[in-house]
């Protein structure tokens, strides 16, 4: 349906349309009283809230009429127009889950500031800002457009449900209702929120209760459905908010209303502080007494942003930033066994004293910490394999059990901080305790073994966390943890779930990466290396591969190098499997595979949308190749990775996925392969001086497979790493500290070999040339082996020789 221009901004009420056909919406006739008492007759030329002016062009060639909102007490658009009930979007909203929605006319009185007052019946409004716009019921059963100004308002009611429904049971009178909703202004007049706002948020704990007695309970409400009883969001808008909540159900309608720009956050919680009265607390002004914050869990807490303020017989007051989507309010409300009356806080202030709050009550309280509570637990379960209910403890333990939740949560907080990239949670059989090792620095290590009685609860626990079905017990699952959900870390862990004998399941979490790429320069690089990454991916076109095994860290190099060519004048499109990285310009894709979204097929979509540059994970399948190769070769720079051991090994195997050696050979700029070893602890490594049949037999399995001499190597190094006018060498060993756990390592250095694509390389791949030639070829030109550059780093005294080897081999 389109309107005039000039009413673009004259609204509908929510989920209704305009009954008439296209061809008879013409011109806007309307009547203009202003606040002087006058009354105009004539067409609505201009309207326009945000600029507060109206124009009316007069009847009868009278010439026009342009006054601000200030001086007009209301506007009414004639005829009357016939309003139809959108069933299509009805039917969508309550499908989504939003609440019945209304399209029978109701009761209205409209208070103009002027001391008059206009009673009728409406099939809805619209208030803004600007003023309301309400919808005027005729005998006919049409509407009359109106629009107040908010200058020209007092104040206003439209009668709910309840009124309409007991007086057409004849259970009470009209004017027995029409009281009713006089009484209800008058008791929101006495505690309007915009006195407390304007004296600023309260400070004082008698005041917010003598406030907190004026508003009572609060029932948690749907954004999406306080919005429609408000008018903030027009059907338009909630037409394409449903459709995007439609195909992410995840997704709450008020949050994909913030996310389209419709309104902001804060808008949306001075709405619900305007509709519920809810005052605002400067949280300083508080003091919260022990008994008081243990109604509210830790976690809980945490969790849901809430904190405990004030307590009576019946009512428990939380500060929370936002009561909105709130249904977390109702658990609190059962747990607690109060009345739970919400009032709103500085989200950054309440984050800190939830966190200095609990911190006191841990360290002041008896509460135990988890070490100890399992340490109690074993000894109950050791002490007598015959006591009294030790069948149901395993029962009575369930996946949010306090203590289930807080070794979850410290687990997880605990890997973060020792640089773990992996955790690991074994099941073992019958009473045997569950075991969690953590993956640091490439090697596993033992974290805690777990009472069996925990075993079932700390996987569920998991599941939940990680949106899985917690009860299937036979098949993989794979899912995702947003952990800034469940603590103040701001961490995302991929777990995979693994069914294992007698019908236990074991769980492996990964860290995922930093959010933010590393610059190239700062992975541990030689300068040289850098400078010839740098002129490869600054070409207008080819193809870049890394290659390596799992967890050598291709996805951060890969960042790394789109971190080099990621400005605004290019555009970068990304398939990935998770998404780990993201940085602002990246165009990125999650992959899918249950519903046809793969590697291949976002290949096929990124060719259609204009790329410059394509990243893609992972060469899996030949269908990938062969469109990698295609889009090398029509202008775009192509980056991806393989599993493979070298670099001169992924040329042969991506011509074994069938490709064209002469097409693979014109596309290819380069391929790095890479490694990562363990770093020696620079607090603790100790110096030693090798034997010459050390540096010899370093010297040899440096030179081997390739013409070097080995004598001559070792003579290059003595030049290179020994300090002139110094004899004896110097290497560094592992000899453990506090600082490193006691393991003689802390973090991992990168290991490379960088083939690039020469004349000479391509020639070869052309002829299908075996893995042998290809190394000679690349090493003649310059390329350093794995192995190779790993014994530099041994020479400079970032690793060993056991980190290189053991990462190498």
């Amino acid at each position: 349906m389109s309107y005039p221009s000039r009413m673009q901004h004259w609204p509908f009420p929510p989920f209704f349309r305009d009954g008439r056909p296209a061809d008879a919406i013409t011109q806007a006739e309307a009547i203009l009283f202003t606040t002087h008492g006058e009354t105009r007759h004539g067409v609505l030329e201009r309207f326009e809230p945000d600029a507060q002016r109206a124009t009316l062009a007069l009847n009868n060639g009278q010439g026009t009429l342009d006054l601000h909102f200030s001086t007009i007490k209301s506007i009414q658009l004639m005829p009357p127009i016939a309003l139809t009930a959108d069933e299509e979007l009805t039917a969508s909203y309550r499908t989504a889950g939003g609440h019945e929605v209304n399209t029978a006319s109701r009761p209205f009185t409209v208070h103009f500031a002027d001391g008059e007052h206009l009673r009728g019946d409406t099939k809805g409004f619209v208030k803004t800002r600007h003023g309301l716009f309400f919808f005027l019921i005729t005998d006919s059963g049409h509407c009359v457009r109106i629009f107040i100004p908010a200058t020209a308002l007092q104040s206003y009611q439209v009668g709910g449900l309840l009124g309409q429904h007991l007086i057409r049971s004849q259970l009470v009178s009209a004017a027995t209702v029409q009281q009713a909703l006089t009484e209800q202004e008058r008791r929101r007049n006495e505690a309007q929120p915009g006195t407390a706002a304007a004296a600023g948020p309260i400070r004082d704990p008698q005041q917010l209760t003598e406030q907190v007695a004026k508003i009572g309970s609060f029932v948690p409400m749907r954004l999406g459905d306080l919005l429609i009883n408000q008018g903030m969001v027009n059907d338009n808008q909630m037409r394409e908010a449903l459709g995007l909540m439609k195909r992410n159900k995840r997704h709450l309608l008020g949050n994909i209303l913030v996310e389209m720009g419709v309104l902001s956050r804060a808008q949306l919680t001075d709405a619900v502080a305007e509709q519920f009265s809810i005052p605002q607390v400067a949280l300083d002004g508080f003091v919260i007494p022990p008994e008081v914050l243990r109604l509210v869990p830790k976690e809980y807490a945490v969790e849901h942003q809430v904190l405990p303020l004030l307590v009576s017989d019946k009512s428990l007051v939380v500060a929370v930033e936002s009561p909105v989507d709130a249904d977390y309010l109702d658990e609190l409300r059962f747990s607690a066994q109060k009345q739970v009356v919400p009032v709103i806080a500085n989200p950054e202030e309440l984050s800190k004293r939830i966190t200095f709050e609990y911190s006191k009550v841990d360290m002041d309280g008896p509460d135990l910490s988890i070490e100890e509570e399992l340490r109690q637990l074993s000894q109950r379960l050791s002490a007598n394999d015959t006591a009294p209910g030790r069948g149901d403890l395993q029962r009575q333990v369930s996946d949010n059990d306090s203590l289930v939740v807080r070794l979850v949560n410290k687990t997880i907080l605990d890997a973060q901080a020792r640089g773990a990239s992996d955790i690991h949670i074994e099941a073992y059989p019958e009473e045997q305790p569950t075991l969690i090792r953590l993956r640091v620095d490439g090697d596993l290590m033992e974290y805690m073994r777990i009472p069996f009685v925990l075993r079932a609860a700390l996987l569920s626990r998991i599941k939940i966390m990680a949106n899985l079905d917690i009860s299937e017990h036979r098949l993989p699952q794979d899912g995702k943890i947003d952990f800034s959900r469940f603590g103040h870390s701001k961490l995302e862990l991929r777990v995979a779930v693994l069914p294992t004998t007698n019908g236990l399941e074991d769980i492996m979490m990964r860290l995922l990466a930093s959010s933010k790429p590393i610059a190239l320069d700062k992975l541990g690089m030689d300068g040289q290396l850098v400078e010839q990454l740098q002129k490869m991916v600054h070409r207008s076109y080819g193809l870049i591969l890394v290659c390596g095994p799992t967890g050598s860290g291709k996805t951060t190099t890969l960042h790394s190098l789109m971190a080099e060519v990621n400005h605004p004048d290019t555009k970068i499109w990304t398939a990935e499997d998770p998404i780990e990285i993201t940085h602002q310009g990246l165009r990125q894709i999650q992959m899918h595979p249950r519903i046809g979204l793969t590697f291949a097929a976002a290949m096929r979509a990124f060719l259609r949308a204009d790329p410059d540059v394509i990243m893609v994970g992972e060469m899996r399948d030949s269908e990938t190749a062969h469109i990698a190769i295609e889009a090398s070769l029509t202008g775009h720079m192509v980056m991806s990775t393989l599993h493979t051991n070298s670099a001169p090994e992924s040329v042969i195997r991506m011509l074994d996925m069938g490709l064209d050696p002469f097409n693979f050979a014109d596309a290819l700029v380069g391929v790095l392969s890479q490694r990562l070893a363990r770093r020696l602890c620079p607090a603790c490594k100790q110096p030693y001086t090798p034997t010459c049949e050390e540096l010899k037999q370093l010297a040899r399995d440096y030179a081997s497979g390739t013409r070097l001499d080995p004598e001559r190597v070792l003579g290059d190094w003595q030049q290179r790493f020994v300090p002139s006018g110094q004899s004896d060498w110097v290497l560094y060993k592992a000899q453990g500290c506090s600082h490193c756990d006691h393991t003689g390592y802390k973090g991992r250095v990168g290991i490379y070999e960088l083939m690039a694509a020469s004349p000479e390389i391509k020639k070869l791949i052309q002829t299908r040339a075996p893995v042998d030639q290809l190394f000679e070829a690349a090493t003649a030109q310059g390329m350093l082996r794995l192995l190779q550059y790993g014994f530099l780093k041994v020479l400079e005294g970032v690793t060993d020789q056991r980190s290189v080897r053991g990462a190498c081999s």
